[in-house]
């Protein structure tokens, strides 16, 4: 292990994740979100654990801004036009 590691954490520092508001369109940000999940073979029961879960901070702050019903219309929505990416992994035994 070498010296940077063993440094202590600071208050400030400048390498911590924090999260902040950016400029954009939060309709695009749902709607990106919603989709990247499903190309992951999420369902609708599955994503919108992620906008109800407040660990997740886009997300659950997307559900505060629009509502729940909402962030639910826009699941089915979404799901309707892109789908769910689903996918079988088939393992071949060695001849």
């Amino acid at each position: 292990m070498n010296d940077s590691m063993k440094k202590p954490l600071e208050e400030d520092d400048p390498m911590q994740m924090k999260a902040q508001m950016v400029a954009g369109d939060p309709h695009l940000m749902l709607d990106c979100l919603i989709e990247e999940f499903a190309r992951m073979g999420w369902d609708a029961s599955q994503i919108i654990k992620i906008f109800e879960n407040p660990v997740f901070l886009a997300s659950h702050g997307l559900t505060k801004r629009f509502g729940h019903k909402t962030i639910l219309d826009r699941i089915v929505q979404t799901l309707e036009r892109c789908g769910v990416f689903h996918f079988k992994i088939i393992e071949q035994k060695p001849v």
